[in-house]
């Protein structure tokens, strides 16, 4: 494998971004900054910025590219020592933050690749309802789907072409078995 500081996972909702995390996780033993998590954590808890994240991850949008970066270099300021690696799961998903993270990483000399795991709108729409009905997650919920989809292609599309120019990413084919969207990405980091 060439040796990567960071991992980067990108594709639309339920394209199984945080299940490759979990396993590229295992198998380089590298750390995860969950973006996500983070901030639907932010979002359960009560006052001002958990109302305002509340409302604005329940209702399919991002949050400002300025706050998904500070995750990212808080992270790393914070564990500016850590030897592993580090896998990002939802992050860069705007040009703007694109551009913070490819910045960040560059001057904390951090190597890495892109990996956006591309499937359809149909695929994501069906793996979407499916977590609805195990997860009950309130961003997975019919009416906001079509809409996580629509802002998705409109801000994430533009981070994949620059990540593409700067000659990180790696584009691997979603719809398939989740196994072998693994073998693939593993393929691709050799």
């Amino acid at each position: 494998m060439i040796k990567i500081d960071a991992l980067i996972l990108i594709g639309k909702p339920g394209a199984g971004k945080g299940t490759q995390s979990g396993i590229l996780k295992q198998k380089f033993r590298m750390d995860t900054i969950p973006y996500g998590d983070f901030f639907r954590n932010v979002a359960s808890e009560q006052g001002f910025l958990a109302d305002k994240v509340a409302d604005i991850v329940n209702g399919g949008e991002f949050l400002p590219y300025w706050m998904s970066s500070y995750v990212l270099i808080d992270y790393l300021i914070k564990n500016h020592n850590n030897k592993n690696g580090i896998i990002l799961d939802g992050a860069a998903r705007a040009k703007e933050e694109a551009i913070i993270v490819h910045k960040v990483l560059t001057w904390f000399e951090k190597d890495y690749k892109v990996i956006y795991i591309d499937v359809p709108d149909e695929v994501a729409i069906a793996r979407l309802s499916e977590r609805l009905y195990l997860l009950d997650r309130e961003d997975d919920k019919p009416e906001h789907i079509q809409h996580r989809l629509e802002t998705h292609n409109k801000f994430v599309i533009p981070s994949i072409e620059y990540f593409k120019e700067k000659g990180k990413l790696i584009t691997i084919n979603g719809d398939q078995p989740m196994e072998k969207v693994s073998a693939d990405i593993l393929k691709s980091l050799q």
